[in-house]
């Protein structure tokens, strides 16, 4: 049978790869989970040659894409495993598959794309014809196989294979469980992916599909009996948690029924009553994540194409509010026509809201977004910049004051929450004392994680390395590596020189 290797550089359980490892056993294959730090990169190869993988899979978004290329290379030269790559970058840069050290890219589902490579694999069939897959032959030509016909049927998926991320303390001893109850999102925010996921599969009739509350909840049930430690919160990590209200009203009741446990969620706007609110309280909804984006409503409406007045906004989180529903919040920073006064301006509007916490992040242009083609995004697109694996993206686009608003970005929960503090706050942006901005970045995104994400200070500490030290570190490090090579090349110049001259 087939040895499959699951690779990954963030610290959180991958819902794909979980229900991949859960499809291939179920056919015999044995598969393995790999978590990269980046900081042993050595001993990280020697951990894959060890278990010597048939296959080496990587799930990749646009920041990872640097570590999983660097990655995949020395698994074709140490090992020879078949080198397949997924998810969002994969769909959305399909010519991803020129690149040295890629074999495949799944521009499906991966579930059953992969089985078949690994029953292929196992009885020594080809496999360049398998649907779903580009497969990049010996001779260089890429096989461009269609689409599965079918998509994934959420309800009839086995359970998500966690065991393989036991192997890891931060997974095996945590408090909270992550869950999936559906794919897809109906929303056409020029900013996600989504868009372009819901096209590439058909559309939303399609794509965007939900277990039956009945099958949502028994699966609940089971991964909570099974879980080596008591499970005191649940994070439902649907892009939207509920498309429609009546699957939410059935979910909702067998919920405080059968679970009872506290529970965090994507909020979704759009037909939403007060009834509803008060039934998501009722039955555990202790946090919710409302995606407001920005505080200018024309902003939020125009480019974002995200189609909620601030009226709207008020209106559910007023009922959120009256009916004990905590709410973190979203703000977007470096986007076209941002200026450092209408970020300031726009903390009014989330005043008004009162989210427990407001996150705010830099808009990255990542490959295939929407957003990404506008006008006024390629007029401020830089060249050959690296998409950053931080906890604090730094801004992408070259918009005037760039200084200024990165010190605000950092601040700008504390501007929110305490408007008495925001005046000192707001002078201090004028100058550049990183290490205090990071500081305060630092000390409030801590009190989110722990609200929010429910985290032990163990797991606060992993993500402090992982996403806050490592990226320094590797920066660094690159930055010495970039040196030695330019060093290193003027040196054979001059040698070139000389030896011209003699």
């Amino acid at each position: 049978m087939a040895r499959v290797a699951l690779c990954q550089d963030v610290m959180v359980e991958y819902m794909g790869f979980m229900l991949i490892s859960s499809y291939l056993k179920q056919e015999g294959h044995t598969v393995e989970l790999f978590f990269d730090d980046q900081t042993h990169e050595e001993r990280f190869i020697r951990e894959l040659e060890r278990f010597q993988p048939d296959v080496v899979g990587f799930s990749i978004l646009s920041p990872s894409v640097r570590w999983a290329l660097r990655t995949a290379t020395q698994v074709k030269d140490r090992i020879g495993a078949v080198t397949v790559f997924g998810n969002v970058h994969a769909i959305m840069s399909p010519n991803f598959i020129e690149n040295a050290g890629v074999d495949i890219i799944c521009q499906g589902e991966g579930e059953y794309c992969m089985r078949e490579l690994c029953d292929a694999l196992d009885a020594g069939r080809d496999y360049t014809g398998i649907e779903g897959f580009w497969v990049k032959k010996p001779d260089g030509e890429i096989s461009k196989n269609p689409m599965c016909a079918e998509l994934v049927d959420m309800d009839a998926m086995p359970s998500p294979d966690r065991v393989m991320y036991d192997k890891y303390g931060f997974f095996r001893h945590s408090p909270y469980l992550r869950v999936l109850a559906g794919r897809g999102c109906p929303f056409r925010c020029t900013f996600c992916s989504n868009p372009v996921l819901m096209d590439h599969y058909g559309g939303a009739k399609q794509y965007v599909r939900k277990k039956t509350p009945q099958n949502a909840i028994r699966e609940i049930e089971e991964m909570v009996a099974n879980h080596p430690r008591k499970v005191k919160f649940i994070f439902f990590i649907d892009e939207v948690f509920w498309v429609k209200n009546d699957w939410l009203r059935e979910f909702l009741t067998l919920y405080k029924e059968r679970i009872g446990i506290p529970f965090n969620a994507n909020f979704r706007f759009g037909g939403i009553q007060e009834e509803d609110i008060k039934l998501l309280a009722d039955s555990g909804a202790t946090i919710m994540n409302v995606a407001i984006e920005t505080g200018s409503e024309e902003q939020r409406k125009g480019m974002m194409n995200k189609p909620f007045s601030d009226e709207q906004i008020l209106q559910v989180t007023d009922w959120m509010h009256k009916h004990g529903i905590r709410f973190g919040s979203s703000a977007f920073f470096g986007m076209p026509g941002d200026t450092f006064e209408n970020l300031v301006e726009r903390l009014e509007f989330y005043r008004k809201v009162n989210p427990l916490y407001l996150y705010t992040t830099f808009f990255q242009p990542y490959p295939g977004l929407s957003l990404t083609q506008h006008e006024e995004v390629q007029k401020l697109m830089p060249a050959n910049r690296d998409y950053g694996l931080t906890v604090h993206h730094e801004m992408y686009l070259d918009l005037p004051d760039k200084d200024r608003m990165t010190n605000l970005k950092k601040v700008y929960f504390l501007c929110m929450k305490f408007p008495r503090l925001s005046p000192v706050l707001l002078w201090l942006t004028k100058f550049r004392i990183p290490l205090l901005f990071d500081a305060l970045f630092v000390s409030h995104f801590t009190y989110y994680v722990f609200r929010f994400e429910r985290i032990s200070f163990f797991q606060w500490f992993v993500h402090m390395k992982v996403f806050a030290i490592n990226p320094i570190l590797r920066k660094r490090r690159r930055s010495v590596q970039d040196q030695g090579q330019a060093k290193e090349a003027k040196v054979a110049k001059a040698d070139v020189g000389g030896s011209a001259g003699d």
